[in-house]
């Protein structure tokens, strides 16, 4: 056999021997790949972003049953609840009126207020915080009490603190920590509505102490999160303001000068009227 006949034998088994030796490196890898596929598969373990978080599918799901749950129950205590008196019938708005109903029913907050949201786990409020900011607040976001009480201290114009109760901090979870920022605000003598928003055993086992620490809610409810925020904001204004009223946010708006009545002509003279 020459030389020229020898090359062309090994090359002609040369790519059935690279074929055998991929599959023989890969095959011991296949199930792995196929197990890591089914896991992916299983648990949705694919990433959506939510405002500035990214969620996987699951978390994402979850949070949107929690939404949907709270829902629910909202609108089932409405229809539970016994039917308002028929109010007293009233003029129809003017068309002033009825064009400041329209614009404060396209922006619901009225303004733009700014607000502090402490939790370990901000992505477990991707939902909510991407609301808020849909609707125009400016949302600050601290960690731990500690940095929750160095951005009030650097940033000023707050005008509402909302606060888990359990979180982690400096490595340990403290299961009391809204409570102890709740009492450090009002040491230090600040005096922004603080709402706690926790889960529903944080409710009923914190809900007595936070209200006595200065909450002005302790909820898991988005929806009364969202009704509870909106009320304390309306009574946040500034207390040394002067006489006035403040908008749905404690925005000052000065009083308008009351428009006296113009003074009513005197009657045409009549004859005979003169003096004489």
């Amino acid at each position: 056999m020459t030389a020229a006949r020898i090359i062309e034998a090994i090359g002609s088994l040369l790519w059935p021997l690279l074929v055998a030796v991929l599959v023989w490196r890969l095959v011991p890898l296949l199930p792995g790949l196929v197990a890591d596929l089914r896991h992916a598969l299983r648990t949705r373990a694919f990433s959506v972003r939510v405002g500035a978080a990214e969620l996987s599918v699951e978390e994402a799901t979850e949070l949107l049953r929690r939404q949907v749950t709270d829902l629910q129950r909202q609108v089932e205590s409405q229809v539970a609840a016994p039917a308002p008196a028929p109010a007293a019938s009233r003029p129809p708005p003017t068309a002033g009126a009825a064009a400041s109903d329209q614009a404060a029913a396209q922006a619901p907050w009225g303004g733009r207020p700014l607000v502090l949201w402490v939790d370990d786990r901000p992505d477990g409020n991707a939902f909510e915080m991407a609301r808020l900011r849909d609707d125009g607040v400016e949302l600050l976001q601290a960690r731990s009490t500690d940095e929750a009480l160095d951005v009030l201290a650097l940033r000023r114009g707050v005008q509402a603190v909302i606060t888990d109760l359990g979180r982690t901090e400096g490595g340990e979870y403290r299961p009391h920590a809204g409570l102890a920022l709740l009492r450090r605000l009002r040491d230090d003598g600040l005096e922004q509505p603080v709402l706690v928003y926790t889960s529903r055993r944080g409710v009923e086992r914190e809900r007595a102490d936070a209200l006595a620490a200065g909450a002005t809610v302790v909820t898991t409810s988005p929806v009364e999160l969202f009704a509870s925020l909106r009320s304390a904001l309306g009574t946040a204004g500034d207390a040394t303001a002067p006489p006035g009223r403040n908008d749905a946010f404690g925005n000052h708006r000065p009083r308008r000068p009351r428009r006296l009545p113009e003074p009513a002509e005197p009657p045409p003279a009549q004859p005979g009227d003169s003096a004489g």
